[in-house]
Parts: C-alpha cells; structure tokens; sequence
C-alpha cells in the first residue's frame, strides 16, 4: 500500500469504526486528495468491510460535481489557517474566502461537509436547530443574532420559533444570497457588518446569540477580536439571555478549546451552562451554551 492510499485507509478507518458519517468522511477524503476520480478508484481497493465501502464509494459517487466544486474551492488556495497579522487582514480574508465560496456553490460555502447537496445540507440544518430547542433557546417571545448567516439556512427555520432573528456577515455575497433566500420571512432580517463589534445593538436588547462555524475564522483574526465579541454578547444579552456557540476554534484538541471558552466566558462574566458538547450525529461539531445571569 503506497502512502496516499494508506493515508485515505486511516481517514476510511474512521468511517468503518463509525467514528464518522459518511459525509463527514467523503468531505475529509476530498480535502486530502483533491482528486474525485483518484478516491473512486482507491476506495474499492481498501481493506474493510465490503458492504460499507460500497456505500462510501457510492455517496461519493451520487454527490461526485459537488465534490469537484469543493476541489476547485480548495484549490484557489483562498481558506487559511495560520492567524492573520492584524484583525484587518483576518476579517478581510474571510471576506474574500466566502465571496469567493458562495459564488460557487452555497450549500458549500457553509457546509463543506453537505457536498454542494442541498437535502444533505437541509438535514444537518435540522439537527442543529433540534439541539437549540433541545437546549430550551427557542422560544416565541425572544429575538436572536446570528453571528456569520452565511447564506440564512438557519435563520429560514428558525423564523418561525423566535420572534426576530438577525444575521450578521461581513461577506456581501453571503448577504445577498440570505436576502434571497429569506424574502418569505418577515421578522428575519440581514446586516453586513465590518465584523468587529456588535455596535449596532443597544445594551440588553436580545435574548439569544448565536455562531455556528464562525469562532474558529474570528480565533484566526485575533485573541482581541474574539475577547471584543465575547464582552458583546454579555451587553447586548438581556439577563437571562443565551449564547450558544458550535465550534470555536479548529486544528487544536478539545481540551484546549474548552479551557479557552470556558476562560473567555469567565471574562465576560458568562454563566457556562453546557461545556464541550457534542450532540450531533450527522456533524462533528462541539457545544457551549453560557447564559447571561
């Protein structure tokens, strides 16, 4: 076995072990080779259980001009992870990563892991919105921020569970990609922002924050950007009010993540109510919930 094949057999191994969906799985297998037509052929020569590399191999298959796109995106090399020199370029990098992405494809742009399908995509939506109302965040009475809509495909949904939610973005394609997918949702509303502070709320004027996937981009721009956003949310949170947070940073061990939320919560004099969560099934993201008291 050459080192790319028992490179892709180690990420494989996870999918078997049932460590991984099967889409979390394709995504990373994408992501290493960059080559569609290379994983199809290599995957029937792996080692493992044949019923489930058929499987893999055919969602592969099924959802193959997604996965080119996503190799395209990667490599016009536009995603980073090294920290930025300044929260200027941190903030402006994002901006041409997502311009760039969701004029591409938009399932993808904010989801690698739904691979440009959009029923994919609608499913890990879902879950994520079953474990806010499992979390008891949603409720008729309350208005929300999003911080980074992307394209809006949680503040559709949640619309109708809330009494208001605006989303915030400092890509203008992914505003106006939300803009068209939200025309129907009347208490939901848009603001392109410079992603530096949340200025353009009062104290106190909300019940329940948000970010999924957006920490780890505000992590790679600068400590005091992400320590600025924490003291945000604690003035625009009305007592009692919740921020719930999916991700905070990549490439670093859990255990750091959660010393460092929890760190930043204590800071900002944020109640932890949910720790180093991983609720989800379809996606590997990982939970906090931190409440105003």
């Amino acid at each position: 076995m050459d080192h790319r094949t028992a490179s892709i057999q180690r990420i494989v191994d996870r999918y078997l072990r049932a460590e991984a969906t099967v889409s979390m799985i394709v995504m990373e297998l994408v992501q290493q080779t960059e080559d569609t037509s290379a994983l199809a052929r290599i995957l029937p020569t792996l080692t493992g259980d044949p019923a489930k590399l058929r499987a893999l191999a055919q969602h592969l298959a099924d959802n193959e001009p997604g996965c080119s796109t996503i190799v395209s995106m990667i490599r016009q090399r536009l995603d980073f992870s090294e920290p930025a020199s300044d929260t200027e370029e941190g903030i402006e990098r994002c901006r041409r990563l997502f311009n760039a992405s969701v004029a591409q494809s938009e399932e993808s742009s904010v989801a690698l892991y739904s691979l440009g399908n959009p029923v994919l995509l609608s499913a890990a939506t879902d879950e994520v919105i079953g474990v806010m109302d499992d979390w008891g965040v949603l409720k008729p009475d309350r208005d929300a921020i999003e911080l980074g809509c992307g394209i809006g495909r949680l503040m559709a949904p949640l619309s109708w569970r809330l009494r208001s939610v605006t989303g915030t973005d400092v890509s203008p394609g992914m505003i106006a990609a939300a803009t068209r997918r939200l025309a129907a949702c009347s208490n939901a509303s848009l603001l392109l922002t410079d992603g530096k502070d949340l200025s353009s709320w009062g104290a106190a004027s909300v019940d329940l924050v948000y970010s999924v996937d957006t920490f780890p981009y505000l992590v790679l721009s600068g400590r005091a950007l992400v320590e600025r956003h924490f003291e945000e949310v604690r003035r625009v949170l009305r007592p009692g009010g919740d921020f719930v947070l999916f991700n905070y940073a990549y490439g670093r061990s859990r255990e750091e993540n959660n010393s460092e939320v929890l760190g930043l919560a204590q800071q900002a004099q944020l109640q932890v109510i949910r720790a180093d969560a991983s609720p989800f099934q379809i996606w590997n993201g990982v939970g906090w919930q931190l409440r105003k008291a």
